[in-house]
């Protein structure tokens, strides 16, 4: 498959962006020394947990954080010992509450999204957020290159603290891709699916291939998935409050969606119900 752009201009000349980060170590060394957690959607106990147990230099959460207080608060436990970095999800932006709890956090420097950083000796960039029709949905072209062409165009009345609408603050927009374009890293973490994922995005495999990373990591879609290795990385799906290591093991296995579950229910109701008229008809 020939990779392209998913979409066909460019706004304006790329920004300066700080240099990427120089690896420190090979990825099978820290193999079991760096975790990534599935959505946690509010809880927060498995993580403090596997963290006591295992001990391992570096957890990055996958999106839908949702914390009951400020991140650092929440993670107090813990921080001594682990570094923590996190990506947003869409539905940290769902309230004003959550937002702060993790923008306004001592934890806000550690947001990966849109940046490499290095991580216990491994480069580790950060795509959060999702795509949004209003803003950009791949493989259409954008409806807008950045923040600020979204902020011209809505006015001041539509504004949320002086910028972004609360929203739109985890949403995609293709300038925060095009600067990670640039950069070179070992892994990719992401909220959004890849393009191997029924409700993934080629997209995200672009970005993956561009900066030659090995490992990609995914939350947002609540089903623990291995992948095959394609384009010279190797995708997982991290479930609903999972955690995998470096090499996709499971820590701590998924937990079924509650959502999901309530599906299963009531499509087993509805069979059992079915079943009832037919056996009634039959009799």
């Amino acid at each position: 498959m020939t990779f392209r752009r998913s979409y066909h201009y460019r706004h304006k000349p790329r920004e300066p962006h700080a240099k990427t980060p120089s690896a420190k170590v090979s990825l099978e060394q820290v193999a079991e020394e760096i975790f990534f957690c599935g959505d946690p959607h509010g809880s927060f106990d498995h993580i403090l947990q596997a963290a006591k147990e295992h001990r391992p230099k570096a957890m990055v959460i996958l999106g839908d954080l949702q914390p009951p207080a400020p991140l650092h608060e929440v993670l107090a436990d813990i921080l001594s010992f682990v570094e923590v970095w996190w990506i947003p999800g869409n539905h940290d932006t769902d309230n004003d509450l959550f937002y702060d709890r993790l923008w306004r956090s001592e934890l806000a420097g550690h947001n990966l999204h849109g940046r490499v950083a290095l991580v216990n000796g491994v480069r580790i960039a950060g795509l959060g957020g999702v795509f949004r029709g209003q803003i950009w949905m791949p493989p259409q072209a954008p409806n807008y290159m950045s923040a600020g062409a979204f902020i011209r165009r809505i006015g001041r009345g539509n504004m949320w603290r002086g910028g972004l609408p609360r929203r739109h603050r985890t949403s995609i927009f293709p300038s925060t891709y095009d600067n990670l374009m640039d950069h070179k890293a070992d892994v990719l973490v992401t909220h959004e699916a890849p393009g191997c994922h029924r409700k993934g995005f080629l997209a995200i495999d672009q970005l993956a291939k561009k900066l030659q990373v090995k490992y990609l990591f995914h939350g947002h879609q609540h089903e623990d998935r291995h992948y095959p290795t394609y384009y010279g990385f190797t995708p997982r799906g991290v479930g609903y409050r999972g955690i995998v290591n470096l090499r996709g093991d499971d820590i701590v296995p998924a937990q079924i969606d509650p959502r999901e579950a309530m599906e299963y229910a009531e499509q087993a109701q509805s069979l059992e119900h079915y079943e009832r008229l037919m056996f009634k008809r039959l009799g």
